[in-house]
Formats: C-alpha cells, sequence, structure tokens
C-alpha cells in the first residue's frame, strides 16, 4: 500500500499537482482525495477482473480529470498492470494506434459545464471508436450517473456503434466500486451488476 501511494504521488508531482502550485478550485484535497481514492478501488477491480494494456483518456480541458487518470495509471501500474495516461482531443486516434490498447477508460464528468463535458466525451469517444481494433470501454461512473452516457443515445453513429463495443462502469457502495455491464440498445442504456467471481471474493 505504501508503494502504491508513492507511485501516485510521484505521478501527481510529476503532473504538476502540488499543494504549492495549487490554483485551481476543484484540485483542493477535499475534491481531489476522494478522486484519488476512487481511482485505487478502480484499479484494483480492473486487475481483479484481468484488464491488461489499458489506456486512460482524460478530458483535455479539466485539470481534475488529469489528476484522477494520473492516479488510475499510477495504481494500475503498481498493481502490475500495463496502462497509459492519455490527453483528449485532436490526436487521439494515432495515439491510440501507437499505444495499441485493449480497453479504453473515459475518465470525464461534472467538474466542468455539463454541456462541455457532454461535447467532450462525445467527440473523443467518436475519435476512440474510429481506432481500427475498437478497444472495449471503461466508463467514468459520474458519466453513467450524471447522464452523460444517456447523452450518446442522441447521436445515431455512436449509438449504433457502441451495441458492439463491452462497456464497463462502477457503482460505489460505502467507499467500494461495484461493476457493472453497460450495454447499449434500442435507444436505451441498461445497466447490469457483475458478480465478483470466486477468485475474486476470496481476496
Amino acid at each position: 500500500m505504501e508503494r502504491l501511494m508513492f507511485s501516485i504521488a510521484l505521478a501527481l508531482t510529476l503532473l504538476g499537482f502540488t499543494h504549492a502550485q495549487q490554483v485551481n478550485p476543484f484540485l483542493f484535497p477535499e475534491r481531489a482525495n476522494s478522486r484519488i481514492n476512487a481511482s485505487v478501488e478502480i484499479a484494483k477491480e480492473l486487475r481483479g477482473m484481468g484488464y491488461k494494456r489499458v489506456a486512460v483518456v482524460y478530458m483535455e480541458t479539466s485539470d481534475l480529470c488529469a489528476l484522477f487518470s494520473a492516479s488510475l495509471v499510477a495504481s494500475l501500474k503498481t498493481l502490475g498492470v500495463e496502462a497509459y495516461y492519455l490527453k483528449g482531443g485532436e490526436g487521439l486516434e494515432e495515439r491510440l494506434k501507437t499505444l495499441q490498447p485493449f480497453h479504453v477508460y473515459m475518465a470525464y464528468f461534472g467538474e466542468r459545464p455539463p454541456q462541455e463535458v457532454q461535447t467532450h466525451f462525445t467527440e473523443d469517444l467518436r475519435r476512440v471508436l474510429r481506432y481500427e481494433k475498437r478497444p472495449s470501454l471503461v466508463l467514468q461512473p459520474a458519466l453513467l450517473a450524471m447522464g452523460f452516457v444517456n447523452g450518446l443515445l442522441t447521436d445515431e453513429e455512436i449509438s449504433s456503434a457502441l451495441q458492439e463495443v463491452p462497456m464497463l462502469s462502477f457503482l460505489f457502495e460505502g467507499g467500494k466500486a461495484k461493476p457493472v455491464r453497460v450495454v447499449m440498445k434500442d435507444l436505451e442504456v441498461k445497466v447490469t451488476p457483475i458478480k465478483p467471481t470466486k477468485q475474486q471474493r476470496r481476496k
């Protein structure tokens, strides 16, 4: 655990998220710590479910999304999972082509105005779907809880493509991440809890 927290602290320091440099009110400890804790829990679940070669893509206009993503990547790497930290926006397809991930984690949530989040999420998801190997998706819990996944239903191209893409997200109960399967079909988003395997229950 100490090694994990050291890796996270090092990653955040390298990215410039030090207390002395803190100017963004969303990066105050009260907000940042909860995101870091969530990233650690999510990393444990992804490793337990056998996820490998994960690209964590964050919303380019959000410092808090960048912080969460850095923490998630550091946590995954500490647990032995190959993981990459990627900025969303123009050129994302090329970055994915270079790294060739099996899974893409979309780290977008409601720190910014809702329309801004929806726009960036939709545009970057379109870029991910253009990546020829079409990885499975892991969606930030807030994307599900705050309706941004439902917001994709109005885009026929994306909603149609997502019917063929495996999608995972999480619900938090008592500080623990509970994985859920997300399916988009017939203009509806369906969420189903995933039961832990016997091996996961023993941990």
